[in-house]
């Protein structure tokens, strides 16, 4: 999909056209400043198409993105739940032993509250 010279509507800074790709980043000029902005994540939020739309392919990215950052979310929870159960102690987590408990330990983070 072509971005440059597309006319797009920012929140806070108005109409402005994309002036540049760089990869995953573009820059839009603005009226009153120029902004650079990460593709497509800037798309959730904050900037849309000058018409007020967001274009089909710039949702399939959003999407993609979005699960991208899902998995990896997944894949460190995943991480931090084998580390417990092995007994490892992440960082920002104590291992508290209970009495009467038929655990070795629980976890609790820095702020005492069960994990």
């Amino acid at each position: 999909m072509v971005l440059e010279n597309l006319e797009v509507m920012h929140k806070s800074f108005g109409k402005g056209t994309v002036a540049s790709v760089n990869g995953k980043y573009f820059t839009v000029k603005f009226e009153s400043a120029q902004k650079t902005f990460v593709y497509p994540d800037i798309f959730e939020k904050f900037l849309t198409l000058a018409d007020g739309s967001v274009n089909d392919d710039i949702l399939a990215d959003l999407r993609a993105s979005n699960a991208l950052k899902q998995k990896e979310l997944d894949r460190k929870n995943e991480e931090n739940r084998q580390a417990m159960t092995r007994g490892i102690v992440i960082p920002g987590k104590d291992i508290v032993n209970t009495e009467g408990d038929e655990e070795e330990g629980r976890f609790k983070n820095s702020d005492n509250e069960e994990a």
